[in-house]
């Protein structure tokens, strides 16, 4: 099996504009999938029931009913009830519903590894629980949050292929398409793989950067505790 070279030169433009479409669709989706996901986090952990149990009816049901089932019910079923969108929208909404659920079990998970006795500490020298949440707990817990977003955002991307079932010009559509017309598959999907695969490297990077600053942090102020501690006179 030869490459056909011509593929890759005449129809790059066209999958150049999936890929950006793609990044779009991606962005989106974590606009709406993280603050949804703290938010669905707090509800849960909440105290009050009217709060903690309407979240994890919600979290319960996104993560165990497929991605493409969630899709359809936006797309093609609210415009029965009048509630017409671009498909490009639906994308967007659909994936950062779909997202937002495990980012909140993420959040959950990374609020519960701090030490309870810690916000109650803070609570104690009179700080509100969004002061405590904001300065106490988010620092500590952004080490263990940071690798299973990481996972959580590479899985998002990979997802966004499924919104081509609902004709979003993102890139596996844009192949789909090339396809039809070329009889090339080996070449266009060769192409758009190693594009997910740049996006997703992409942000994994990043996230390792981040990972890499928030142990400095972590570290910095571990040494600091350290020499105050060190440097404080003793009591007798």
């Amino acid at each position: 099996m030869s490459l056909d070279i011509n593929i890759f030169i005449n129809y790059w433009p066209e999958i150049g504009q999936g890929f950006l479409v793609t990044i779009m669709i991606t962005i989106g989706a974590l606009l709406v999938g993280l603050p949804l996901g703290l938010v669905f986090a707090l509800a849960r952990l909440a105290d009050v029931r009217v709060l903690r149990w309407p979240a994890i009816a919600c979290i319960e049901v996104i993560r165990n009913t497929p991605f493409m089932i969630q899709v359809f019910l936006i797309f093609y079923v609210l415009p029965f009830y009048g509630i017409r969108m671009p498909s490009w929208l639906v994308g967007i909404i659909s994936l950062g519903i779909f997202s937002s659920v495990y980012y909140a079990e993420i959040v959950r998970a990374g609020i519960e590894s701090v030490p309870r006795g810690q916000m109650e500490a803070a609570r104690a020298t009179g700080m509100s629980y969004a002061r405590g949440m904001r300065h106490i707990v988010f620092p500590q817990m952004l080490g263990f949050v940071l690798p299973p977003t990481a996972n959580q955002t590479l899985s998002l991307v990979k997802e966004s292929a499924i919104l081509s079932t609902i004709t979003v010009s993102e890139m596996t559509y844009t192949a789909l398409r090339i396809q039809g017309e070329t009889f090339s598959p080996f070449e266009v999907f060769l192409m758009i793989a190693a594009l997910y695969w740049l996006l997703n490297e992409v942000i994994a990077t990043a996230i390792r950067y981040l990972e890499r600053r928030s142990e400095g942090t972590r570290k910095q102020g571990l040494t600091g505790r350290r020499r105050v501690a060190t440097a404080a006179p003793s009591r007798s």
